[in-house]
């Protein structure tokens, strides 16, 4: 077969990948066999896959082509987000790192996977390499604050979140990142007002953020919000010890006697063993009870 003959093979593949993507497979399978170093046939069969989404096979046809270009960078780029997708994200890097003068998009990728791997600090300097070229992109900043989150550095998170804030505006991601990091700071006015701002968009739908957020309701004087938005992370999680807690906490605080022992009660179905702060706030209750 001439390269004029794989060619027009390879085009007649690329048409027939809507349709019956198989049949593609197997017209580009046969070329292959009779031409196994034949660069375009391989990376188009590993294309194919990879646009299925089935990352695995489609790493098998890259390796071949980079035995034939073990440098290719398009190559390199394609068998690390091949390994980033199945979750091999130190292999992922492996390759990541052979490329010179990576681009934006492979950093990104190194950057996601160091954050993966819990190396946190690895992670920043990554990213901040990328906004050395390119910095109006927003889920940038948003991974960078999300970094210095896991070190703790929240005064670092901070800044970067104003930094984002003045060039992406209030980000509705922005909004639940700088709430998580005034909970952290222990700004509860600020933080609570994030998260109705971040509510107000969009409904919090992540039982742990509603926590977050009862939590600076609370520390502001807001006990009935605090209470409202605990009972909806427990509608949307019935499982979680702390809501339980919580909400126990809020109701003899402000008296409601009636309402934390219907918690317990409600906890009792879902909590197989309470913690020793649940036995604690249920021996409060049964004191409030005989009292």
């Amino acid at each position: 077969m001439t390269q004029t003959e794989i060619n027009n093979l390879i085009h007649r593949a690329n048409a027939l990948v809507k349709t019956n993507w198989l049949h593609a497979v197997h017209l580009l399978e046969q070329a292959s066999d009779e031409h196994p170093d034949n660069l375009s046939i391989l990376m188009n069969l590993g294309d194919i896959f990879l646009g299925r989404q089935l990352h695995e096979k489609a790493l098998g046809f890259y390796q071949k082509a980079s035995a034939i270009r073990p440098e290719n960078p398009q190559l390199l780029y394609l068998i690390g987000s091949c390994y980033f997708s199945i979750g091999e994200y130190r292999i992922a890097n492996s390759y990541f790192n052979r490329i010179n003068n990576p681009p934006p998009e492979v950093l990104y990728n190194k950057a996601l996977s160091l954050a993966f791997l819990g190396e946190n600090k690895e992670s920043i300097e990554t990213i901040q390499q990328i906004l050395n070229v390119m910095s109006e992109n927003p889920f940038i900043y948003f991974l960078l604050i999300e970094q210095y989150m896991r070190i703790q550095n929240f005064e670092m998170a901070d800044q970067t979140i104003i930094t984002a804030q003045a060039k992406f505006g209030n980000h509705r991601q922005l909004l639940i990142l700088s709430a998580m990091v005034y909970t952290k700071k222990g700004i509860w006015l600020k933080a609570y007002h994030s998260f109705s701002e971040y509510d107000n968009l969009s409904e919090i739908g992540n039982p742990d953020q509603l926590i977050a957020y009862s939590q600076a309701a609370s520390k502001i004087g807001l006990n009935s919000r605090a209470i409202s938005l605990l009972n909806r992370a427990r509608e949307l999680n019935p499982y979680i010890s702390e809501v339980y807690e919580e909400l126990v906490r809020l109701q003899l605080q402000t008296g409601q006697i009636k309402g934390a022992r219907e918690t317990i009660k409600l906890a009792k179905k879902y909590i197989i063993r309470f913690s020793p702060i649940m036995r604690l706030l249920q021996e409060r209750v049964r004191g409030q009870e005989l009292s």
